[in-house]
């Protein structure tokens, strides 16, 4: 009866999920279960104090989201504004169609997250003649790199819950992402040829080259520099390549200016080492040694701000681009915050512990691929790998100590795995078909890239099982 409570506010969550019922909701449902969990894993009496400190913990994990969150929005309207997006205006062929989906619509997701990229993506699909749920399938691999996407939040706070250095997951993030990159372009090929814009053996050779770079970059930069630029690292060089033509138009250029702007100061100020000093001694804050600093003028939401703020000032209408960013954001703060206090709540009591250790009981051999199954259940579930990595992380740390791997590592794997699910998730199925329209329903999408998601369960798996041989020690 004590584990059930226990594991009542992870049911909860699932169970909202797969009625349709709207995830703040969902997520105040599974707080006040976890009110009941934390009551009978650590008694009434200590109840009160427990509650106050790990929720002002879990606020203080939501604070980095939420700033990201403020900041990329109104980045996002400002440049929505400018005139809109320049797209390439070439022929209809396969390599647009690639650039759309795997190096466009990524960089805009990397920049602003909140499925972004899905948007862009779907415009460029509609200027090639991809419509539909084949558009709404091809538009959800601009989600693949989501452990970066709007600048890492959600890999930072599954960090921050296990207690490592949110650039050490990203490392291991990246290797895995290199893997499914690469395993990825066989789906993609099937859909595009089913969209009418088949890949030619000469398509599917420079594809593959150009995905063994990005691949490639992504595990460099993710080794040299935190994980809110390693993104932007990879992609920009790849991306400018392969648009090279394009951008010698000017208009084409004007409206990537913000863009190229923002990944310059992103990247200064993780790679400059004396600019990076200066930003983060001038001011920090650190209320629980455990849990991570905060250094505003270094964190990825003011350099956002910073470059945002130019670009908005020379609109007629700022004001009201402001307050429209503004009530977009309430609802995801909101998340972030109720998300944070769940998954403290979770942890601080021991509930998360005592499902760790009757999953561990019961699953025998099968225990280290209880690691990747539950980060592929919190992806599809919450369909955001903030939901995902609160509620499962704590779980997920202590089932590292059982398997005897580096939390690292776990935590990298349920980061993964959770992001990846995110693409299949029923509420980003539903709003992805909702934004692509001619028909197009969250089921038929589902069918289509249910693939993509299949193969970076079976690359996370994998790496599980191998993962004792590797030489972490």
């Amino acid at each position: 009866m004590i584990l059930l409570l226990q594991a009542a506010p992870l049911v909860a969550i699932a169970l909202c999920a797969l009625i349709g019922i709207e995830p703040l909701r969902a997520v105040l449902v599974a707080l006040a279960l976890a009110l009941l969990a934390a009551a009978v894993s650590v008694g009434s009496a200590d109840l009160p104090s427990l509650v106050v400190a790990e929720v002002a913990r879990g606020a203080w994990l939501a604070i980095a989201p939420i700033a990201i969150t403020l900041a990329g929005l109104l980045f996002h309207a400002t440049v929505s504004a400018r005139a809109g997006t320049a797209r390439r205006s070439g022929s209809r062929t396969h390599d647009a169609l690639f650039d759309a989906c795997l190096l466009r619509g990524p960089f805009f997701e990397t920049i602003t997250g909140f499925s972004v990229g899905v948007v862009f993506a779907l415009g460029d699909l509609r200027m090639l003649g991809v419509t539909g749920a084949l558009a709404g399938a091809l538009s959800l691999f601009s989600q693949v790199l989501i452990p970066w996407g709007g600048l890492g939040p959600g890999t930072a706070i599954g960090a921050a819950l296990a207690g490592v250095d949110p650039a050490r997951v990203g490392a291991v993030n990246a290797w895995l992402s290199a893997v499914w990159l690469v395993l990825l372009l066989a789906p993609l090929w099937r859909l595009a040829r089913e969209a009418g814009l088949p890949a030619s053996a000469r398509d599917k050779a420079e594809s593959a080259a150009t995905i063994l770079a990005l691949g490639g970059l992504l595990v460099v930069a993710s080794r040299f520099v935190g994980i809110e630029a390693a993104g932007l690292l990879a992609l920009a060089p790849v991306l400018a390549w392969r648009l090279r033509k394009g951008m010698r138009d000017a208009r084409a250029c004007r409206a990537a200016l913000p863009y190229m702007v923002l990944s310059g100061a992103l990247i200064a100020t993780r790679l400059v080492p004396p600019l990076e000093r200066i930003l983060v001694g001038a001011v920090s804050f650190r209320p629980w040694h455990d849990l991570p600093a905060l250094a505003p003028l270094h964190h990825p939401a003011s350099v956002v701000f910073a470059v945002t703020l130019p670009f908005l000032f020379g609109l007629p209408a700022r004001r009201a681009l402001a307050s429209t960013a503004l009530r977009r954001a309430v609802r995801p703060c909101l998340l972030f915050l109720g998300y944070g206090a769940l998954a403290r709540l979770l942890g601080g009591s021991g509930a998360a512990a005592a499902v760790a250790q009757a999953a561990s009981t019961r699953a025998g051999v099968l225990l280290p691929l209880l690691v990747p199954l539950f980060g592929a259940a919190g992806g599809f579930f919450t369909g955001t790998n903030v939901g995902s990595n609160a509620l499962l992380m704590p779980i997920q740390t202590e089932l590292a100590a059982r398997l005897d791997l580096p939390v690292v590592f776990v935590a990298a794997v349920q980061n993964f795995t959770g992001s990846a699910f995110c693409l299949v998730a029923p509420m980003r199925l539903g709003a992805t078909a909702a934004l692509a329209g001619e028909g197009a329903t969250g089921g038929a999408i589902g069918r289509l890239i249910w693939p993509a998601a299949a193969l970076a369960l079976a690359v996370a798996a994998v790496a599980v099982l191998i993962a004792p041989r590797l030489p972490w020690r």
